[in-house]
C-alpha cells in the first residue's frame, strides 16, 4: 500500500511541479528594452558676438536630447539654445535618459571654444575660404583645404563629424598643410560634414567670423 502511494507521488506530483515551474518562468519580466545612441556634432569655434545659437543632436530612438553646460558663467543653456556669456572654453554634454522602451544613452560631451571678437582696442579680420567641391570620396584621396585671413594669421579647420571626415595638418602651416580625409564611418552617400575655417585672433586682432562649407562624403572603397 505504501509503495502504491509512492508511485502515485512520483507519477503525478513531479509533472505538476514541472508545470508550475514553466508557468512561473513564463511570468517573469522579459527585458525588451533597446539600446540607443546619440549623434552630436563637434563644435567649430564660435565668437562672442554671435550671442547664441541652436544646439543640434539626435538620438537613434527618436527621443528628445537634452543639453548641459559645465560652466554657465561661460555658456548657459535653455532648452536647446546656448547663450554665449563670455570668451572661454566650456564642455557641452548631450544626454537622453531613456524610457520604458529604450535604455539611457551614453552621454556625449564636446568642447566649445568661444573667442573674443568685440574688443574695441583690437583690429578686425576676415577669412577667405573657398570650397568648390560638394562631394568627396575616399577614392579621390586627400582634399586639400586652403584659407587665408586678412590679418595674415594662420587659419584652423574643424570637421563637424570626425567619424565621417577628419582634418589633418599642421596649424603652423595651414596655408598649404591642412587636408581632409574621408573616414570609414562615411559608409553611404548621405553623410554630410561641415568644414569650418576659423581664426581666434591675438593681441592685435579680434577673432575672425568663421566661414563654413558643407560637404557630402562617401566611403566608396571597401
Amino acid at each position: 500500500m505504501v509503495r502504491h502511494i509512492s508511485n502515485i507521488t512520483k507519477t503525478n506530483i513531479y509533472p505538476a511541479l514541472c508545470v508550475i515551474a514553466i508557468l512561473l518562468t513564463s511570468c517573469e519580466k522579459i527585458d525588451v528594452k533597446q539600446n540607443q545612441k546619440i549623434t552630436f556634432d563637434y563644435f567649430a569655434p564660435h565668437n562672442i558676438s554671435e550671442g547664441s545659437f541652436v544646439l543640434k543632436a539626435k538620438a537613434s530612438s527618436g527621443l528628445r536630447v537634452t543639453f548641459t553646460s559645465n560652466d554657465t558663467a561661460i555658456a548657459a543653456i535653455s532648452d536647446s539654445i546656448i547663450s554665449l556669456v563670455k570668451p572661454g572654453v566650456v564642455d557641452i554634454t548631450a544626454s537622453q535618459k531613456g524610457n520604458e522602451t529604450f535604455y539611457q544613452a551614453a552621454k556625449v560631451t564636446h568642447t566649445l571654444t568661444i573667442n573674443d571678437d568685440i574688443n574695441s582696442n583690437k583690429r578686425n579680420q576676415t577669412i577667405t575660404f573657398i570650397m568648390n567641391d560638394t562631394l568627396w570620396k575616399v577614392s579621390q584621396g586627400y582634399l586639400s583645404l586652403n584659407a587665408t585671413s586678412t590679418s595674415g594669421l594662420p587659419v584652423k579647420f574643424t570637421s563637424s563629424n570626425v567619424a565621417y571626415a577628419s582634418i589633418n595638418g599642421d596649424y603652423a602651416s595651414s596655408y598649404n598643410g591642412y587636408y581632409l580625409v574621408v573616414e570609414s564611418g562615411a559608409l553611404d552617400n548621405n553623410d554630410y560634414v561641415t568644414v569650418t575655417a576659423s581664426q581666434s585672433g591675438d593681441y592685435v586682432y579680434n577673432a575672425a567670423p568663421p566661414v563654413a562649407h558643407t560637404l557630402r562624403v562617401y566611403h566608396d572603397v571597401h
